[in-house]
Order: C-alpha cells, then sequence, then structure tokens
C-alpha cells in the first residue's frame, strides 16, 4: 500500500511478450527489466504509471477468473464427493461400510480417532536432559538420605527395602527411556514436541485436582505400585484391534503405541505422587 505493489504475474510468471519481443509497445525489443515485465515500484499511495496500472490489471484479470473458474470447479467436486459417500457410515463393529455393506475401512481413518477430541498435547520427555529426567522420572532408592515429602513414611521404607519394588521401578524408568528414545528416533524426528492426541490426560488431572480439592503441599496417600498397577490394567483395556493372531497383536501393539507412551510418561508413578499429589480417589 505505502512501499510498493511488487511483481505481478501471469500463470505464475512474469508477464509474457504480447507483441513481438515486448509485453507493450511502449518499451524496446527484448527488454526483460522488471519493469517491462510486471514490477511496481510505485505504491497505491503515490498511484501507478499506464504501464504498471495496465499489467496491474493483466493479473487482476487472472485472479477474478480463477475465482469464477475454481468456484464451479470445486462446487461439482464437492457435490460428487458427498453423492459417493453419503451412504457410508461407522458400524458397531468399528469398520466404515457403504449401503451394500461392504468395507471402506477397517477402522475410521486407519486409527480409529475421531477428529473433533484431537487436540496438541506436550510429550514431556522428550526435550528433557538426562538430569532433568532423572528429577520427574526417578527414585533416589540409593540415597541414604532419601525422605520424600510426597509419600507416606512406610511407602518410603517399603522402597527402601523391598527388593522387588526396587526392580519395577527401574523398570519403569528403563521404559521410560526407552520410550524418549523410540520418541526421537521413529515417531517425532523433527523438533517438534507437541502432537495430536485423541485425550487430553493434563486436562484430565487439572480436573481431579480441582474436584478432590487436592493440596499440593500434603503428601499423597497411594502407593507408587497401585500407580504402576493400574496404568498397565488401562493400557491393557486400550484395544483398537481385537484377535489374538500374530498380525492383530502386532496391528493393536502399532494403533496404541504413540498415546501409551504419553500415558507413562504422564502417570509415572513419581509424578503422580510429587507432581500431582493424587489421592486414590482422585487418581482413580
Amino acid at each position: 500500500m505505502t512501499a510498493w505493489v511488487g511483481q505481478h504475474n501471469v500463470e505464475g510468471k512474469r508477464i509474457p511478450f504480447g507483441f513481438v519481443g515486448c509485453t507493450l509497445p511502449h518499451f524496446t525489443k527484448d527488454d526483460y527489466g522488471p519493469e517491462s515485465h510486471g514490477f511496481v515500484e510505485n505504491s497505491y499511495h503515490r498511484g501507478l504509471t499506464p504501464q504498471e496500472f495496465f499489467f496491474h490489471a493483466m493479473g487482476g484479470r487472472e485472479g477474478l477468473i480463477d475465482t469464477a473458474v475454481k468456484t464451479s470447479e470445486t462446487g461439482h467436486i464437492q457435490r460428487r464427493l458427498v453423492k459417493a459417500m453419503e451412504d457410508i457410515m461407522v458400524k458397531y463393529d468399528s469398520t466404515v461400510r457403504n449401503s451394500l455393506g461392504d468395507v471402506i475401512q477397517f477402522l475410521y481413518g486407519e486409527d480409529g480417532m475421531d477428529a473433533v477430541w484431537i487436540e496438541l498435547q506436550i510429550l514431556d520427555s522428550l526435550k528433557m536432559k538426562k538430569s532433568g529426567f532423572d528429577n520427574v522420572y526417578r527414585y533416589e532408592l540409593d540415597d541414604e538420605n532419601w525422605k520424600p515429602t510426597y509419600m507416606l513414611p512406610e511407602h518410603v521404607d517399603d522402597l527402601k527395602t523391598n527388593r522387588e519394588f526396587r526392580n519395577v521401578f527401574e523398570a519403569e524408568a528403563e521404559k521410560l527411556e526407552a520410550d524418549r528414545l523410540q520418541l526421537g528416533t521413529e515417531i517425532t524426528t523433527t523438533v517438534d514436541n507437541t502432537w495430536p492426541m485423541p485425550v487430553n490426560l493434563k486436562r484430565l488431572i487439572w480436573n481431579a485436582q480441582n474436584t478432590f480439592k487436592i493440596d499440593l503441599r500434603s503428601p499423597s496417600d497411594m502407593h507408587p505400585m497401585e500407580i504402576v498397577e493400574a496404568i498397565y490394567k488401562l493400557q491393557e483395556r486400550l484395544k483398537v484391534v481385537p484377535g489374538d493372531d500374530a498380525i492383530s497383536i502386532e496391528a493393536q501393539k502399532n494403533a496404541t503405541l504413540f498415546f501409551n507412551i504419553l500415558l507413562h510418561s504422564t502417570f509415572a508413578s513419581k509424578r503422580v505422587l510429587k507432581e500431582y499429589r493424587l489421592t486414590k480417589e482422585s487418581f482413580e
């Protein structure tokens, strides 16, 4: 508006020659300079020269024609798509079928997720440094002076004395570390750590904290083993592809892998106790 209008285009190129060797008779033959090929150095504020105005009109006309043509074409394409897909619906076995019962997709959208409910969520563990990761996910079981305020004393004693419990929580931390490596090397290879997911886990936690009036200064009454077992059972319930054959098992694993990684990293036992301070009731 106030600097310059800039380059005008026709069919994605600069203004082509309309006469023999020139765009307009006002220019010399074989003039390939910016001015003769549609570059407008004036602004709307200063006003365009006659040649610039002519090129401006050429670019504008193409825009008008494009709009008129695209309207009819896209309208027709949309109508054909609607007519082709109006009998398609998701059946009770999760398949997408037409009115004849032919299978269009074995699972809606190939992942069973409703796009209406999908929203961006942060993969917390992905951008953590080793020290930050250990602080969030690992218990300091080897530290003799370890007396966390987020757990009941008897639960702390359990973790320190019971070898089985130690093995479980070491395995949990190793699984989270392996998940983080898989995320970074195979799944989310871009720098972005926010990805679309079907359930907003952080909002569920926030709602539970508010509903049950969680005091973030008092320790949780949950035993860490309860959290690990509950998340394992929840993961078992998350069935997308039913069946016990090898292909179904692999398809089920692939379909739920990404969400399970998010589930484990969000509901890691130490986070539930230290960060969210959820009670048994609110966790349930």
